[in-house]
């Protein structure tokens, strides 16, 4: 089953090792942001010599006033 999402609520800045890691400001409220329902995708492209970051992700469903399901 594929879910399209009308919108996709983000929290970054959330893991303090990764913060340090990049020289970033530990910011004191958690930072909130948007990415369009098109920024799902199935496969990830990366080109040659182009240096790729493996994050890991959680995603909840939220619909009809409650989470209905979890993805990662």
């Amino acid at each position: 089953m594929r879910l399209t999402p009308s919108k996709i609520v983000c929290i970054g800045r959330n893991y303090v090792d990764h913060i340090k890691e990049l020289g970033n400001e530990t910011p004191e409220d958690m930072v909130i942001f948007l990415k369009p329902p098109s920024a799902l995708c199935d496969e990830l492209y990366s080109f040659e010599g182009e240096g790729v970051e493996y994050e890991g992700e959680l995603c909840f469903l939220y619909e009809k006033g409650s989470f209905s399901a979890v993805g990662f």
